[in-house]
């Protein structure tokens, strides 16, 4: 019998700690052995994979993706639906290199039936199983709701048997954010579960108001969206989190860190020893209010395929910013935030018109076209009259999904632009995009590490000194979205192989693999969190009788 079943030569192999030329010996989807070189004897058998001199990393892992998404909160159903499933979600990630994915399955406020956190995430995960993936997956749990009795008696059912240590609380969107009281309820119930918790910070009551402003003053179209929610916004609330956080000893993790202003915060509270971590994203890297613009003129409608929330960043100064945050360590991991909205979709972008009252005024006709009142009609709208319906309407930004593609770009965008510049190190790479993820969210060492007993997750690159740069296209991509927001971004490489198990998924230019070969993964709890009072015990700061 073999000893191995693939063997991985001639790679320059990185971890979060360093980098050296090793071989590495797989067998039965696991990291047998890591060696200077194996015996013919050794090689016997086996599947050989040369690397010719590429980097060899843990395949990455995406802390944050919505696949499988139904959020039509809009005043006729409309918009919110994720156009990614399981499997074109994982198809796309697999693409780009990442292995494991973490899917987030979302609480209902509206919907009694998802009362229930433990029905919640029984609902997610038969949608996976449905289509069956191609990497592994597991879930956060979004909650909206601070029922005493939920919160006692299912998160420990959660964490106990279904391996769900990480939940997302909202402080903004009418139907998801939580008060400062319910926050700080779902966060002391967190706390005593080791649940890691996830915050999306922004101050809802200060965008509304601000919405409103902008509304009396008929600036709604697409650009607008980033003056409704400016920095501040994000400052504001991620200050306000810190502070509630240190309250009641939990920690806590920022989603998406969009300005410097809210990585300032982090950085501050991280230098007072805080457990405060951070997630950024590549739209914060790559995009600019400008983008809000990019079509045609500020008023296009298609410019709407660019909101996102938090926004980007207003200038590209303020890229240079958070680039000095991601070197520095501020940043705990990279995620994509893919939240992927079609285009020629009515329950996508196109809402943000078909929502609107002002833009359908006066609009008329019937089921086959789009001119036709707001109603279930528009499920069935055909493509070319949505889109000549799009091409005359301003729309109003508030009613457009706030969302972007993103999983198949995430490791790609930052290999070029953070690694191969030198912004950050082949490890700082690796530690932003895999080992730290698997660390926060309790898969470490199964997951995000090259080392023996560690399921062979990798992603191997092409040789960099025979990989020819291009621009890329949305032509280039698997997902099921209608347009790229990195259209034209020149990338300087690309995986060339992803390995989930051990098994080939991703091969030059291919998808190769099972879609039934993703597993779910059960997870542990936060291994970054480890000193036992990190808060401090002064009362004027921390509740340590709680």
């Amino acid at each position: 019998m073999p000893r191995f079943d693939t063997v991985i030569v001639n790679g320059l192999v990185v971890t979060a700690a360093d980098s050296a030329y090793y071989n590495i010996g797989i067998k039965d989807g696991k990291i047998e052995a890591l060696a200077r070189e194996f015996s013919s004897a050794d090689l016997e058998g086996c599947e050989i994979i040369d690397a010719e001199g590429a980097y060899v990393m843990p395949g990455g892992i995406d802390g944050h993706v919505h696949l499988c998404q139904d959020l039509k909160t809009g005043p006729n159903k409309l918009g919110g639906r994720c156009s990614d499933n399981f499997e074109t979600g994982s198809r796309s990630a697999a693409a780009g290199g990442t292995t494991t994915m973490v899917n987030f399955a979302s609480q209902d406020r509206l919907d009694e039936a998802d009362r229930s956190l433990i029905g919640v995430v029984q609902r997610y995960a038969a949608r996976a199983q449905s289509t069956g993936s191609y990497i592994d997956y597991a879930f956060h749990v979004i909650i909206t709701r601070n029922d005493p009795d939920v919160l006692q008696s299912e998160l420990p059912v959660l964490v106990k048997e279904w391996g769900i240590t990480s939940c997302k609380l909202f402080m903004t969107y009418d139907t998801m954010r939580l008060t400062d009281r319910q926050l700080l309820d779902v966060m002391v119930a967190a706390r005593k579960n080791s649940v890691t918790t996830l915050i999306h910070a922004e101050n809802g009551d200060a965008i509304e108001w601000l919405t409103e402003q902008l509304e009396a003053r008929d600036m709604i179209a697409p650009y607008y969206h980033a003056l409704s929610r400016p920095p501040l916004i994000e400052a504001e609330a991620s200050n306000r989190a810190i502070a509630l956080a240190q309250l009641v000893q939990n920690p806590i993790l920022f989603v998406h860190i969009g300005s410097p202003m809210a990585a300032q915060n982090v950085r501050e509270a991280q230098s007072r020893g805080l457990p405060i971590y951070a997630e950024t994203c590549p739209q914060y890297f790559n995009l600019t209010w400008q983008d809000l613009k990019r079509f045609h003129s500020p008023t296009c409608f298609e410019n709407s395929k660019m909101i996102c929330s938090p926004p980007p960043p207003a200038e590209k100064n303020d890229h240079e910013a958070l680039q000095r945050y991601l070197a520095n360590g501020t940043f705990t991991i990279w995620s994509s935030d893919h939240c992927p909205f079609r285009y020629d979709d009515p329950d996508g972008k196109p809402a943000g018109v078909l929502e609107h009252a002002g833009s359908m005024q006066g609009e008329s006709g019937d089921g086959h076209n789009p001119a036709a009142p707001c109603t279930s009609v528009y499920h069935e709208v055909p493509k070319e009259d949505l889109s000549r319906l799009l091409a005359r309407k301003m729309g109003h930004f508030k009613h457009v999904p706030n969302g972007i593609p993103g999983v198949e770009t995430r490791l790609p965008l930052l290999f070029s632009q953070g690694l191969l510049t030198g912004l950050i190190s082949p490890s700082r790479f690796v530690e932003l995009t895999s080992t730290n993820p698997a660390k926060l969210y309790g898969m470490y060492p199964q997951k995000g590490c090259l080392m023996p007993g560690s399921d062979a997750d990798l992603v191997i690159w092409h040789p960099q000194a025979t990989f020819k740069p291009f621009a890329l296209s949305n032509s280039h991509l698997h997902h099921n979205v209608d347009y790229t927001p990195y259209e034209g971004q020149t990338l300087s490489n690309w995986p060339r192989y992803t390995m989930v198990r051990g098994k080939l998924i991703w091969s030059n230019g291919k998808i190769v693999g099972q879609l039934s070969h993703g597993n779910f993964v059960k997870r542990g709890p936060n291994s970054l969190h480890q000193r036992p009072q990190p808060f401090g015990t002064d009362l004027r700061n921390v509740a340590t009788w709680l």
